[in-house]
């Protein structure tokens, strides 16, 4: 299988399949060299002007790992790490410009609706509210032209959207993308860090993808002897947000 190789400054070398190849180079995944990863944090962290399409690579890059290291203890097969990469790919797709700024735009409190005065104003209710950056990535990857002909069809579209919209019947292998301890989060704590200068995101991501592995009763997790770097990457993401995110 001819792979394409990226050099990362985060992970290194990343393979590229010709699949995911193509991907790439649609003009839907392309838009997000132009979507800054962490939104107007570059006012306060100058060099944190990494972008969606880095971090997405990034992502790629760790799935490509896991499903090496952890391929027999998660039991995958190969049309489910097909899947699961392309989905970390294209997790982000449907991302808004200004990170997740523009989600909440149409959520916020006026200063009115809190503090009595004779003049109140309020959002209009009747406007549909924006919808979550991965609802809108579930419409652009079923309905985009270019990434349905270069995933392979709608039927693949179809199951890797539900992969990361966390609507898949393979609710363990959708972990890998979404939840409380997933490919997204690891690269982007590694990677927000870098681009920040702080230390609070260096985690120890190879123990963790070695310690990933199946429960008795089927559930995706990490062995006990990872639950100190477990804990380290709890914390991580904690100081994150406080430092960083907010």
């Amino acid at each position: 299988m001819t792979r394409k190789l990226i050099v990362d400054a985060i992970h290194g070398d990343i393979h590229l399949t010709d699949l995911e190849r193509q991907v790439i180079d649609t003009a839907s995944f392309q838009r997000l060299r132009h979507l800054k990863q962490l939104g107007m944090a570059q006012v306060t962290y100058p060099n944190a002007t990494h972008t969606r399409f880095a971090h997405s690579i990034g992502v790629l890059g760790i799935m490509e790992r896991i499903t090496q290291l952890a391929k027999d203890p998660l039991g995958l097969t190969n049309e489910q790490i097909i899947d699961i990469r392309l989905a970390g790919l294209l997790h982000d797709v449907g991302h808004y410009p200004y990170s997740h700024l523009m989600e909440r735009v149409d959520k916020v409190q006026l200063t009115e609706e809190v503090v009595d005065t004779k003049t109140t104003r309020t959002l209009d209710a009747s406007i549909e509210k924006y919808p979550d950056h991965e609802d809108v990535g579930e419409m652009i990857l079923l309905n985009q032209s270019d990434l349905v002909e270069a995933i392979g069809g709608s039927e693949r579209a179809e199951r890797v959207a539900k992969l990361f919209t966390k609507s898949s019947e393979d609710a363990q292998l959708s972990k890998l993308i979404s939840s409380s301890l997933d490919m997204d989060r690891l690269d982007y704590l590694l990677r927000d860090a870098h681009a920040a200068g702080v230390a609070f995101g260096r985690i120890d991501l190879p123990y963790l993808l070695n310690n990933f592995c199946i429960s008795e009763d089927g559930m995706v997790g990490v062995s006990d002897k990872a639950l100190s770097a477990v804990e380290h990457y709890l914390l991580a993401r904690f100081f994150m947000h406080k430092s960083v995110y907010y």
